[in-house]
């Protein structure tokens, strides 16, 4: 019944933990669809760019390891739930693969989230620590 509601309030917090992310200095680059031109000229009027977005950290693979067992949110793909969600969605999706994907530019340390509906700024201070721990 709410779901005009949470879908907005997702892609505001979707946004807020892309700026944050952006601004770290651990961070690489952030991939989500505001960056991208392809998905801007097929969006609606109106819409959003969703709660998805992935990331890569400037030490590679060692540190995507040590982020991710000291994230602390749930783990997995996103099912379309209202909480966060990390995953290592290159290694899940293309773990057969993985020089493939490399050639492509999608490094296995990429780190997708699906952002939920907590407080922004207690979900920057887990993010924050993981990425400075």
């Amino acid at each position: 019944r709410d779901v005009k509601d949470r879908v907005l309030e997702l892609n505001k917090a979707c946004l807020r933990l892309k700026s944050h992310l952006e601004a770290h200095p651990a961070v690489a680059r952030v991939l989500h669809p505001e960056s991208c031109p392809k998905f801007r000229a097929l969006m609606r009027p109106g819409a959003g760019h969703g709660c998805l977005l992935s990331f890569e950290l400037k030490e590679g693979l060692t540190k995507a390891k040590d982020f991710y067992d000291s994230l602390e949110v749930c783990k997995g793909p996103s099912l379309g739930t209202n909480f966060t969600l990390a995953c290592p969605y290159v290694l899940l999706a293309h773990y057969n693969e993985l020089k493939w994907a490399e050639s492509c530019g999608v490094p296995t340390h990429l780190i997708r989230v699906s952002v939920g509906l907590e407080d922004s700024q207690l979900l920057w201070e887990r993010f924050k620590y993981a990425l400075e721990n």
